[in-house]
């Protein structure tokens, strides 16, 4: 019997925790219970326990405190922390100082238990034989772990072949054989926004909770690998025993429970692409390299998130451009700025086209991206970034749909066309913008800085005034720092450096070159 003593300032949770399963027959007996860390320590100095379930937060001394009193000390074995879904940033501290798993309070189960202790079971015993051969305490489980994920991704990547894993197998403790299996490749979908939630944090919890989750849903029946790539893409590796094929109606339910379970838990959501069946280790790459075709066809399609490579197979995309021939951007923009329903129409038209002529989702990016472009030059004020803080062409990169990428920037163009129309004005932006002029011609401005200021954009302004004032932007402006010019000359009191100073050139010579050039005359030839 393994001896275990419960850690929790709420006596109802250490009286659930007695409660909740058979202890004895899985092995453990429960030596005694303590309200806060302090407790626990003097516990666990007269039991020396082989296990102490600790809550994080309580008052006197904390668990994380617990832990490392008890690491300096060398008293009480391993840890498994009791945690709320708010206190994640102690669960990760708590395991960097050897925690051995953690349950969250409020969806803890009897079976979630039993799982988490039969853990605690299989890591003492590699935990005396790794203080055999003299590694610190700890350190078994993780390097063994680590080594045979290094493997794994190394056989994925082609740097190391199937003799590698077969001539590793026992010592890295690799549960499949050599023989049939199938590879899933799972990814968080939006995780650059999850990963808003884990400031301050290197995502090694998250990582930890997915793999522990994968462990605990799939069936016990087959042997599997879970081998975390990065934190949002995990591969899943299953044995397909005797019949060496796969059966859909399995994967499929597989795929939904842990779909379900990640949703549930950690609130995220997934995509996953499966292999066609893989004969052994030295077919995995290629079988990673079909898994991930399969996640791609999800980029075109919507429904459950799961995609065969078999059928991602036969809807291969090699489309590395879509062509869009002039006239039809010219026709986009015309109606883009006059309001025609004809712009939408061309967008739709484009996704359709995009899922018939089998575009890769690169070259679908760089379309929305162009179109986009068209939309931006078209409309004076552009909208803010969105609630997340991010512009609509981060939003575009971030997009992991076709459907997606197709909502963002028809809906962006919508957005552009309300804000046009709450923010028309009686006076248009070229009045505006020459008025602004008239007042500040003499400071160093631009276009872009009159834009600014009467918030607009840039290049649709520069459009707008050629067209309502029959000249562009600079030469209006030059025309007017000239009529001040001749006016002040007139006044022979004020010098001609003045002069050039006052209409916005501080370069005299500049301005009287200029000034020669557009009258047939210098400044000292008109004053005359």
């Amino acid at each position: 019997m393994l001896g275990v003593i419960i850690v929790d300032d709420e006596l109802l949770m250490r009286i659930g925790l007695k409660s909740i399963i058979q202890w004895e027959d899985e092995g453990f007996t429960i030596l005694g219970e303590a309200a806060n860390g302090r407790e626990a320590l003097e516990l666990a100095g007269t039991h020396r326990p082989d296990l102490i379930i600790t809550d994080i937060k309580m008052p006197v001394m904390d668990g994380l405190e617990l832990i490392r009193e008890a690491r300096r000390l060398d008293i009480g074995g391993q840890f498994v922390i009791l945690s709320c879904l708010e206190e994640f940033q102690y669960a990760q501290e708590a395991l960097r100082l050897g925690a051995a798993d953690y349950l969250i309070k409020s969806d803890m189960k009897p079976q979630q238990l039993v799982h988490v202790l039969e853990t605690v079971k299989k890591r003492a015993v590699r935990l005396s034989a790794g203080s055999s051969a003299g590694m610190p305490p700890g350190s078994y489980k993780e390097s063994i772990e680590h080594l045979k994920e290094t493997l794994f991704k190394e056989v994925l990547s082609g740097f190391k072949g199937a003799e590698e894993v077969l001539a590793r197998r026992e010592a890295l403790h690799i549960r499949l054989s050599d023989g049939p299996m199938v590879l899933m490749k799972l990814r968080i979908n939006r995780f650059d926004q999850l990963r808003r939630k884990y400031v301050e944090q290197d995502e090694k919890l998250l990582r930890y909770s997915v793999a522990n989750i994968l462990e605990e849903i799939l069936p016990r029946k087959r042997a599997k690998e879970i081998i975390v790539m990065n934190s949002a893409e995990y591969v899943l590796l299953l044995d397909l025993g005797e019949e060496g094929r796969i059966v859909r109606t399995e994967i499929e339910r597989a795929a939904a429970k842990i779909q379900a379970a990640m949703k549930d838990f950690l609130k995220l959501t997934l995509s996953i692409g499966v292999s066609a069946p893989a004969p052994g280790f030295g077919a995995l790459k290629r079988a990673y390299q079909e898994a991930d075709m399969a996640l791609d066809e999800l980029f075109f399609a919507s429904g459950s998130g799961l995609s065969f490579y078999d059928k991602a197979r036969s809807r291969q995309r090699r489309g590395e451009r879509l062509f869009i021939d002039k006239p039809c951007m010219r026709k986009f923009r015309q109606d883009t700025e006059s309001g025609s329903e004809g712009a939408l129409a061309f967008l739709n038209s484009l996704k359709d086209t995009m899922l018939l002529e089998g575009c890769t989702k690169q070259a679908a990016r760089s379309t929305y991206i162009r179109m986009l472009g068209a939309i931006l030059s078209c409309f004076p004020a552009l909208p803010e970034p969105n609630e997340a803080g991010l512009t609509v062409y981060e939003s575009i990169l971030h997009e992991e749909s076709l459907e997606g990428l197709h909502q963002t920037v028809a809906g962006y163009l919508e957005q552009c066309r309300a804000q046009m129309s709450e923010g028309q004005s009686s006076r248009s932006y070229a009045e505006q913008a020459s008025e602004l002029m008239m007042q500040l011609y003499a400071e160093d401005i631009s276009l872009q800085s009159v834009a600014e200021q009467i918030n607009v954009n840039a290049s649709y302004l520069s459009r707008v005034f050629k067209q309502e004032t029959g000249e562009n932007f600079v030469s209006f402006l030059t025309r007017l720092r000239m009529e001040k010019a001749k006016s002040l000359l007139r006044d022979r009191n004020i010098k001609v450096y003045e002069v050039a100073e006052r209409v916005g050139y501080p370069n005299t010579a500049y301005f009287s070159k200029l000034f020669k050039k557009l009258n047939s005359m210098s400044p000292e030839e008109y004053r005359g």
